[in-house]
């Protein structure tokens, strides 16, 4: 039935306090289960029917899955449901985590699937105590990153919460830390659990938790996203069909070792130390792309050091052994990446920077000596093939007298998945020239070897 408008504004006008109060909210009910109600999951976005305290909602998906969209609308309605604890404002204090706290804020909190896009109440918020998605009735969601060792430190003190939700779990760079120091704080309310939302990667963090009997795991894959535009979808599938990348980025297939591959996670779990002993010697080793640009390849910059000490390998040898400190390579522009190596380079006291010039790599000799003349540089030449240079360095992982120090989650990706024949990515290639000076070659002589 229509109202005429002089007809609605005389009822209106006719209403006491209670009864506006009471029409308000009945709209305001209205509006929002219209919203809630045009939202329809894939089969991967229905959550459990019960997660259990300490347990886990683990969404496995290709590229476009609404992994994210899922996860946002659990914590929505989770927000929406019974207060874990009456007594606090709101009934509800959560966390997001993400790879880093700028990724929590735009994919988890203002992003087209993040908590904004289900529950437009949400405001964000940066207070002296951090960063929180708020509702109005005072329930909180604080936003952390797991990348750096302060992110962790964050986390030891990220207070107790009833939900957590992972989001990009397998791109954390601290992804076990960030699990180990959030389980401590699930501790509010009667069933305090994790939900996470991921593009699978071979962690051995996020084996560890398929395996788990209270981890509930779905499953979605980019051919089946029907809310993708069809053509992106059948290009996508196209270009890598029956690849490790379709099988990993589009299929949600969580890959575990490549048979060839001469890194295991085995072999990097076996060896990996959660510090780094006084150093005799650091270098940081660079691997740069030929070109610059979103589709060029990564500028490999690694941070490497030789043990001062002389302990055991496995056989008993006693020996230096060698470090594997830090990984800051990614996509940049080459001036960036050059004043990257220096500041690393100051910072860890480093005795060079070692540099693989093979594909028109000069350059960055050059740039870095412009910019700061006192760098100590030195630069490689890659004589043998890419397997001739990468074994034996493989073979002092093997001896268990090379060790990554914490977590370099793309490093060991890539040699875990690096197959002698394939092209060899650049982090591992800078990995290997850095181990390939601190333990392999006399240095100032790579060329020799190389």
């Amino acid at each position: 039935m229509t109202v005429a408008p002089n007809e609605l504004d005389a009822r209106l006008a006719s209403m006491g306090p209670e009864e506006l109060a009471l029409l308000e909210e009945e709209l305001r009910a209205k509006l929002w289960a219209k919203r809630w109600g045009r939202w329809t999951p894939y089969p991967w976005q229905v959550p459990p029917d019960h997660i259990e305290t300490l347990g886990w909602w683990l969404q496995l998906g290709g590229r476009g899955t609404g992994k994210t969209d899922g996860c946002a609308r659990y914590m929505v309605e989770h927000v929406n449901g019974p207060p874990c604890d009456p007594r606090l404002r709101g009934g509800h204090r959560m966390a997001i985590i993400a790879p880093t706290q700028g990724d929590a804020v735009e994919a988890c909190v203002n992003g087209p699937s993040g908590l904004k896009a289900h529950d437009p109440r949400v405001v964000l918020r940066t207070t002296a105590g951090g960063t929180f998605a708020r509702w109005p009735d005072g329930a909180e969601a604080k936003l952390f990153g797991a990348h750096n060792p302060d992110d962790v430190e964050r986390l030891r003190a990220g207070g107790n919460r009833c939900l957590v939700w992972m989001e990009e779990a397998a791109a954390m760079r601290r992804l076990g830390a960030a699990i180990t120091h959030s389980e401590m704080g699930l501790r509010i309310g009667p069933n305090p659990h994790y939900i996470a939302s991921t593009t699978p990667k071979p962690r051995t963090e996020l084996i560890k938790l398929t395996q788990q009997a209270d981890v509930t795991v779905t499953r979605g894959r980019t051919r089946d996203a029907i809310h993708l535009p069809e053509e992106q979808r059948r290009k996508l599938i196209a270009k890598y069909a029956g690849t490790r990348m379709e099988a990993q980025e589009l299929d949600g297939q969580l890959l575990t070792d490549i048979e060839g591959a001469l890194w295991s996670r085995a072999l990097f779990d076996a060896t990996r130390v959660g510090a780094a002993p006084s150093m005799s010697r650091v270098v940081v080793s660079m691997d740069p792309a030929a070109t610059s640009g979103d589709e060029s390849d990564e500028m490999g910059i690694i941070v490497a050091g030789l043990g001062q000490q002389y302990l055991p390998d496995r056989n008993g040898t006693m020996r230096q052994h060698g470090y594997l400190l830090d990984d800051l390579s990614g996509r940049m522009p080459p001036i960036e990446a050059a004043r990257r190596a220096i500041a690393t380079y100051h910072q860890h006291r480093a005795d060079a920077v070692v540099v693989e010039v093979n594909n028109g790599g000069d350059w960055i000799v050059t740039t870095i000596h412009q910019i700061d003349p006192t760098v100590n540089v030195r630069s490689v030449h890659a004589t043998r093939g890419k397997l001739t240079r990468a074994e034996p360095v493989a073979a002092v992982f093997e001896q268990h007298a090379a060790h990554v120090v914490g977590s370099l989650p793309e490093f060991e990706e890539q040699c875990v998945t690096w197959v002698p024949g394939d092209d060899s990515p650049d982090r591992l290639d800078s990995g290997v020239w850095a181990l390939t000076d601190l333990m392999l070659a006399p240095a100032g002589n790579l060329a020799a070897v190389a």
